[in-house]
């Protein structure tokens, strides 16, 4: 499952947080259409994570043990093209982590362990709090921190460049993981 928050905050236009997760969302089914694959891949757009994380938590709530169970991981897109991708280690499964460093130091893209508890939340914790295996891609740094909820949160803020490395990143990402879910290395 690929997640990204399509709602902003009341200051700026939100293209960073988290235009950028969502738009990446409708790129990333196409490079993953091309080959077969093994899973099943659920794109989600939630709503309202600004106001506490109430469409992510629907979600999750409304999804029955059986369905919970499938959910191989839950790959939460947020705040990307500030800089290089970051991962938020600390609430991130070990496994997913371990993976994502896998395919960054095969395509030689730099990935950065950046936690950001004293930011705020984002919608992997339901999923997490449900014990599913989760992860979040992001670029935010302490020198990044002041563009989120401000008026800075705005298109001239994303870097193409690191934006488009990061696309890259994820597809490869999602399809690696589409292989490792078979062998039971997600957990």
């Amino acid at each position: 499952m690929i997640g990204a928050h399509f709602d902003f905050a009341e200051h700026g236009q939100g293209m960073v947080d988290d235009w950028s997760g969502a738009a990446l969302l409708p790129s990333l089914y196409p490079a993953l259409k091309g080959t077969p694959r093994r899973h099943t891949f659920v794109f989600v757009a939630f709503a309202e994570e600004e106001r506490g994380l109430v469409g992510s938590s629907r979600y999750v709530k409304e999804l029955n043990k059986e369905q919970q169970s499938r959910v191989q991981a839950f790959v939460n897109l947020e705040c990307l093209g500030l800089g290089p991708t970051k991962v938020w280690v600390h609430r991130a499964t070990p496994a997913l982590v371990s993976r994502l460093m896998d395919v960054a130091n095969s395509i030689h893209s730099p990935v950065g362990e950046m936690d950001v508890e004293q930011i705020g939340d984002d919608d992997s914790h339901p999923f997490l709090t449900a014990h599913m295996p989760v992860i979040t891609l992001h670029s935010v740094t302490p020198a990044t921190w002041h563009l989120l909820h401000s008026e800075r949160d705005r298109a001239d803020a994303i870097h193409a460049d690191d934006y488009y490395e990061t696309y890259r990143l994820a597809a490869l990402y999602l399809a690696y993981l589409d292989v490792k879910a078979d062998q039971g290395l997600l957990r």
